[in-house]
């Protein structure tokens, strides 16, 4: 596939997701707190992270290191920051959870792969394959360093937002607790909003349409998901709950 066809997929994916929205706004998803019986066999929840979140390493890194390009230093970072992430999402974050017994649907897992087969493809090849090649001045243009800023400050809320929710729950422990203190004196989801930060960092560093298409996608999925989390966080403690609290974006949503 050539320049052209990439992001004229890359631009569909990202109306696609836009279309999505409000229809995700409806259903939610059906895993962790939101575990349905209805939605079909079921499987080990830590087991169906891995083999879902996995696509996004392993074909990002493969589409890179065995396309026909030749990195250059503004690549690399994009690849690193990449596969620093799904790395630690596919193979890290999952064991670190304290979720023994718990189950996510089958059919759950594999949209996710889908999904995750999808961006990882599309940004994979866009950069290792079609790319034109970005130059050593790009690491000093606006656009590369805010975006990196704004990556990093993302992954940084996302790897604390997460670390604070695991410590919830004890060894042994049962059940949810109501997070406090740092941002989630704010939102309930400071975890989604760091990776919404993330990729929104990471489309601006990246300047091209597949990053784009991803940002696009990571808000229409992670949106609706922690009004979810906020709606069921609000029934499940009642008056117990902050009822200032927004759910993702700090005094607005």
């Amino acid at each position: 596939m050539d320049t052209t066809t990439i992001q004229y997929i890359a631009m569909a994916w990202a109306i696609l997701g836009v279309i999505m929205f409000p229809i995700l706004l409806k259903i939610p998803q059906p895993y962790g707190r939101h575990s349905k019986l209805n939605w079909g066999p079921l499987i080990d929840n830590k087991l169906g992270w891995v083999i879902m979140e996995s696509p996004s390493f392993i074909i990002f890194v493969a589409l890179i290191l065995f396309g026909p390009k030749n990195p250059e230093t503004v690549l690399w970072i994009l690849f690193s920051l990449w596969a620093i992430h799904y790395f630690n999402r596919s193979f890290i974050f999952p064991f670190r959870t304290r979720t023994q017994g718990k189950k996510m649907p089958v059919v759950i897992m594999f949209s996710a792969i889908i999904f995750n087969l999808v961006n990882a493809t599309l940004n994979g090849y866009w950069l290792g394959f079609v790319a034109p090649p970005y130059p050593d001045s790009w690491l000093t243009d606006p656009r590369f360093i805010i975006g990196a800023v704004i990556f990093l400050s993302g992954f940084y809320i996302n790897q604390m937002a997460d670390k604070k929710l695991i410590g919830l729950r004890k060894s042994g422990q049962k059940g949810y607790f109501v997070p406090r203190g740092w941002l989630f004196n704010y939102i309930s989801c400071p975890n989604f909003f760091g990776e919404l930060v993330e990729w929104t960092g990471f489309a601006i560093m990246a300047w091209n349409l597949p990053a784009l298409s991803f940002a696009v996608w990571t808000a229409a999925n992670l949106i609706p998901r922690a009004l979810d989390h906020h709606r069921w966080y609000k029934e499940y403690f009642k008056d117990e709950y902050p009822r200032k609290r927004k759910a993702i974006i700090p005094f607005l949503v």
